[in-house]
């Protein structure tokens, strides 16, 4: 293809808007007549300036965004605070500093269960008590008309050898004290408890 032929096609390329990008590049006459042809025509020129001008074109858009991003942060406060959202300085409140206590370390002391209460029982010991001063029989038998065998003074302390037996509307037991051994009834009828276990006391 001679140089005029290529200078004819480079301008009828032009007239169609689109150049050939090969002969664009390697072809001076191709690029020459395409050239001229836009210009005469008052369109800007070849290739090189329409890529020069969508180069442009991207650059400005990516400008356009950094700024928008930019003047987000700048109105969130993320990059500086405006005179406007700065806080104002608050005087610093006096605290008085923490003195720490010390707290002795002691072992809290468990509460031992209360004891059971005492009761009367063969092998245990009682106190004689609430006979207003008279002597606590001990009978031969747990029977309210067996003979006597034996008296316990009031506070005195008796062994529980046997019992309980129930006669007679008495609860019995068989106790030994330092006068002797006899059959003793745990409590009147009222309700006065005349043989107490020792630990009651």
């Amino acid at each position: 293809m001679d140089t005029e032929e290529m200078y004819r096609r480079g301008v009828a390329d032009a007239e169609q808007g689109e150049p050939h990008p090969f002969y664009y590049q390697h072809y001076y006459q191709y690029r020459r007549g395409y050239d001229r042809a836009r210009r005469s025509r008052g369109l800007p020129g070849g290739i090189y300036d329409v890529r020069r001008r969508r180069r442009t074109r991207l650059i400005a858009i990516a400008l356009l965004l950094i700024a928008g991003v930019v003047v987000v942060l700048v109105w969130r406060g993320r990059i500086w605070p405006t005179a406007a959202r700065r806080p104002t300085a608050q005087p610093a409140a006096i605290v008085a500093p923490a003195i720490p206590t010390r707290t002795p370390i002691v072992a809290t002391p468990t509460p031992s269960p209360a004891p059971p209460p005492a009761v009367l029982h063969a092998g245990g010991v009682a106190t004689v008590a609430n006979t207003q001063g008279a002597p606590l029989r001990g009978r031969k038998q747990p029977s309210a008309k067996a003979p006597v065998a034996v008296s316990f003074k009031e506070g005195e302390q008796v062994r529980i050898l046997e019992g309980p037996v129930d006669a007679d509307g008495f609860t019995w037991w068989r106790v030994k004290g330092p006068g002797g051994t006899g059959w003793s009834a745990q409590q009147s009828k009222e309700g006065a408890i005349w043989l107490v276990p020792a630990s009651d006391q």
